[in-house]
């Protein structure tokens, strides 16, 4: 392709060779999104609408942001703070939607929420951290 380094890949970047770079986790997130709109109907408990809503519903929102941090992982990094901050809200939504009524086994919904909850919260915040300590590098080798 045009323009870019030979031998570099689409996760490693200039200047960051052998480094891990903001898409790796994003893209991870773009899965575990994926993964979160579609486990209701795959683990049986969309009986439940109102935890199947909010699931579908973050799953949308999630899967866009991390997409966007993906294919632009120097960019925005606010999307990956606000897929932590979903992933905070995945944690909270086995307790705080009432995941208990309406679910035949409401630990197959509790267990999903709480582990891609706490997923989408780790590699989030590793995505931003990623972003904003390549621009500090960055900014201190232009000053030298």
């Amino acid at each position: 392709m045009a323009g870019q380094v030979a031998g570099s890949h689409f996760w490693v970047g200039p200047g960051t060779e052998r480094s891990l770079t903001p898409s790796l986790p994003s893209s991870l997130v773009f899965l575990a999104g994926v993964w979160v709109g579609f486990a209701p109907y795959v683990l049986h408990y969309s009986s439940a609408v109102t935890v199947t809503g909010s699931d579908v519903l973050v799953a949308l929102i999630v899967s866009v942001l991390a997409l966007a941090r993906t294919i632009v992982p120097r960019d925005w990094p606010l999307f990956s703070v606000a897929n932590a901050v979903l992933g905070c809200w995945l944690l909270l939504t086995p307790f705080t939607l009432g995941t208990l009524f309406g679910v035949t086994d409401p630990r197959r919904a509790v267990v999903d929420d709480v582990v891609v909850g706490a997923l989408l919260l780790a590699l989030g915040g590793l995505s931003a951290y990623l972003t904003y300590r390549q621009r500090s590098v960055t900014r201190t080798a232009r000053e030298r």
